[in-house]
């Protein structure tokens, strides 16, 4: 682990925790190109991490309580001296993280009890909990979460970390209170809540629109955008979505021989959100009838900047870029459909594409040249291709 400099602490002391301006952490098992490398160096140079004696973090392992409350109290710098016995069974005085435990407990961070059992991994509910009160977070969003109502024990505690940019969904619409919280996630939500430099900047929230449906809405963390047209639009769309599957439900009405078996169902995704674009994807499954129901992809991609949602061609800054994108789509597909052609012009897939960090996503739904079987086709492409 690298050793902070004596220019680097004059200046940290003056303005405060500022992101280093390093490389990540030294960790065989961290690679600068890891999703956590950044926080990880960041909170092993203040001394808030620490790793083992082979030279490896162990990102992947989980948090116990005790490593939990050891963390913070490195954080918060709290004192380690003459800190009240916590009375703990299974936290004698000669544990190696009695003194952390203790401060951690009389900070009121953790509650106290017959037993602190300090060997336990912490869920991703109690890692929210731990880390709002010990940071002192404020704030809300209405979330919905399809996994946690607002009566869930803690619930309380996910709202003021969702809103500041710290903590996100486990998926789109689930929270997964109970999922263990690994070594290099617990760094993720430190440092966020530690330094505003290294939280979301684009927050994103599920509604529900009815049962089994929801809508994303967003947030700006920055305060530079409201995203007003943004959300309304979801919230309306969620509305289109309960009313299309009405309409299911009324044909099934109609027929005798399948109506029993008509379904609607619809999730999506976010993979992408930042202060410049904003993209989900939605996927839907419906039967109506038939020997098989149908599946498909549909997409939005927003242009922050412009308050606008955007094609391909919007999207697109090279001249002549079609050609490019379409032989891509058509190399891949016929690899594995090649009587079936392709398209020759993107017109009718200016809409047909999500982004992500990394690049943007074309797909082909089900009888788009190929047979039914093939299902949905993704095909993954750099923005260097039109950008």
């Amino acid at each position: 682990m690298k050793k902070v400099s004596f220019l680097f602490i004059v200046f940290g002391l003056l303005f405060g925790l500022a992101v280093p301006q390093t490389e990540a952490a030294t960790y065989s098992d961290v690679p600068s190109t890891h999703w956590a490398a950044k926080e990880i160096s960041y909170l092993s140079d203040f001394g808030i991490l620490k790793g083992g004696s082979n030279g490896t973090f162990h990102k992947d392992a989980p948090v116990t309580k005790a490593q939990a409350a050891a963390i913070l109290v490195r954080a918060k710098k709290l004192s380690l001296v003459n800190v009240p016995n916590p009375g703990f069974s299974d936290v004698p005085v000669t544990h190696p993280f009695y003194k952390e435990i203790a401060a951690a407990v009389n900070a009121g961070w953790f509650l106290k009890g017959a037993s602190f059992q300090p060997d336990n991994q912490l869920k991703r509910i109690e890692m929210a909990k731990v880390t709002q009160l010990a940071f002192g977070i404020t704030g809300s969003v209405p979330v919905e979460w399809e996994d946690m109502s607002h009566t869930y024990s803690g619930y309380a505690y996910v709202t003021p970390l969702l809103a500041n940019g710290i903590t996100s969904g486990y998926t789109a619409t689930k929270f997964n209170p109970t999922a263990k919280v690994t070594r290099a996630q617990f760094a993720i939500f430190t440092a966020r809540a530690m330094n505003t430099q290294f939280r979301m900047k684009v927050v994103t929230y599920p509604k529900k629109a009815a049962s089994d449906i929801f809508y994303p809405q967003f947030v700006d963390t920055t305060g530079i955008n409201h995203f007003t047209y943004l959300n309304e639009f979801y919230q309306e769309e969620g509305q289109s979505l309960v009313n299309y599957r009405n309409e299911i439900m009324e044909l099934a009405q109609e027929d005798d021989q399948f109506g029993e078996y008509y379904s609607y169902g619809v999730s999506y995704k976010v993979p992408r959100a930042d202060l410049s674009f904003i993209s989900v994807v939605f996927d839907s499954y419906q039967y109506t009838g038939g020997a098989h129901g149908y599946e498909q992809l549909f997409s939005y991609n927003y242009d922050v900047k412009s308050d606008s949602f955007i094609s391909l061609d919007d999207l697109a800054t090279k001249a002549n870029y079609e050609q490019a994108v379409i032989n891509r789509i058509n190399a891949m597909n016929a690899s594995y459909y090649p009587y079936f052609g392709g398209p020759e012009s993107l017109d009718e897939l200016q809409y047909q594409f999500y982004m992500t960090p990394a690049g943007f996503v074309m797909y082909l739904n089900p009888y788009e040249y190929a047979p039914y079987a093939a299902g949905i086709r993704e095909f993954q492409m750099p923005y260097s291709m039109i950008r």
